[in-house]
């Protein structure tokens, strides 16, 4: 069995980093492809509902997460 180990605080920096990273380049990307398509083809298309969800999940997570820290 495979035990884990829990992150270091570097490897917690690194990790929250990259994270902010990623959901930046996926939102910036999805949201240039969206409105590509909206002055192209007249309509957003798929990629705007899920750059909507995932906005929505990221600020719920974290409205549930400071809530849970307080």
């Amino acid at each position: 069995m495979m035990k884990l180990r829990k992150a270091d605080e570097m490897e917690q920096f690194q990790n929250e980093k990259s994270t902010k990273n990623g959901f930046i380049f996926y939102t910036v990307a999805l949201l240039g492809w969206a409105l590509f398509d909206m002055f192209t083809k007249g309509t957003p298309g798929v990629q705007m509902t899920f750059l909507l969800i995932g906005c929505a999940i990221y600020f719920w997570s974290r409205v549930a997460y400071h809530n849970k820290m307080k």
